[in-house]
């Protein structure tokens, strides 16, 4: 382990925004991983009833972006335990897992969409469809809102806490 990761962030850098910095990448990391693991039941029980072969493969592949939520899920939450521990590197770690789960989530919605699309078709613009089958109703999007919201916070606290960080001492030279 070098130098630079190890040492811990200044001391008196914001602890409050430091603690809810932490506790909102808490929250974000279990309310997107209990999402997504109720997504992946979902899943796992349209793919062991009878679907047809041409849905097969799409489902699968939304299983495995579902799983790259939950592992992005998981990075969060370790992030936003090294940001209680106050390490230097875990408030750009929490927003970068952040964003990258949020733009991950995107495209999980859009994908989810096509397949919607795919399943219903011309019938989508008719006001039958429930709402959560409309392109921007859909859970990935909705979970990618959340996300989004989230992440904006963390980042809304990070810079107000970076500027209070480089203000520089006041100095008795007159």
């Amino acid at each position: 382990m070098s130098e630079s990761e190890a040492t811990p962030a200044p001391v008196g850098g914001g602890l409050f925004s430091r603690i809810l910095m932490g506790i909102l990448g808490l929250l974000l990391g279990l309310l997107i991983s209990l999402a997504t693991f109720y997504r992946l039941t979902e899943i796992g029980w349209a793919l062991s009833s009878d679907i047809p072969d041409e849905f097969s493969d799409q489902i699968r592949i939304m299983q495995m972006l579902f799983k790259l939520v939950a592992a992005l899920c998981l990075a969060i939450i370790v992030s936003s335990i090294a940001t209680f521990i106050n390490t230097a590197w875990a408030p750009k770690a929490l927003l970068g897992s952040t964003v990258a789960m949020c733009v991950l989530l995107l495209g999980c919605g859009i994908y989810e969409y096509i397949i919607i699309d795919a399943v219903y078709g011309d019938q989508l613009s008719s006001e039958e469809i429930p709402w959560r089958y409309k392109p921007m109703t859909t859970i990935s999007m909705l979970m990618a809102y959340i996300s989004l919201f989230f992440g904006g916070l963390i980042w809304l606290i990070d810079y107000l806490r970076r500027g209070k960080d480089m203000v520089p001492a006041a100095t008795e030279d007159g």
